[in-house]
């Protein structure tokens, strides 16, 4: 393959990923402000449902956030009742993030909603396709480098 066939064929790659996710977010985000709730405020909530109390590092790590945005979200949700900073259990000088009882109950309530807009969604994939997709993301996202500053 030449370099400029390469090139073009990078350039597609970034395209689909920017479209597909733009898409995405488009056809999710009724969904999401239907609970009252914002993409990155959603995978905090479901990252602490499913992972149990973090550090704001942890939870950095996990989605991805940038570290200003993720203070906004975390300030967000704590401000809302559904998150609460707390003593870590393990290391009492640090602070762990973790949902209140509030904050489970919004979980186990916009699950099924999340789970029916993704079916929905996805339809027309068949399952061999998901994991095939998967699995070609997964690989593109351990390839990209991480910069230090999202790291710490």
């Amino acid at each position: 393959m030449t370099q400029k066939n390469r090139n073009r064929e990078n350039q597609a790659l970034v395209l689909a990923l920017l479209r597909s996710h733009q898409l995405f977010m488009r056809s999710m985000g009724p969904v999401f402000r239907s609970a009252g709730l914002t993409a990155p405020q959603w995978d905090v909530l479901e990252t602490l449902s499913t992972k149990g109390a973090l550090s704001v590092n942890q939870l950095m790590q996990l989605t991805l956030a940038t570290s200003g945005n993720l203070d906004v979200v975390v300030k967000n949700l704590i401000q809302a009742g559904f998150a609460e900073k707390t003593i870590d259990d393990k290391d009492r000088r640090a602070r762990v993030l973790r949902l209140t009882r509030a904050g489970r109950a919004k979980v186990a309530e916009f699950m099924p909603v999340h789970n029916l807009a993704l079916e929905q969604m996805f339809a027309g994939i068949s399952p061999q396709q998901q994991r095939e997709a998967i699995t070609t993301l997964n690989q593109l996202r351990r390839k990209l480098p991480q910069s230090q500053k999202d790291r710490t």
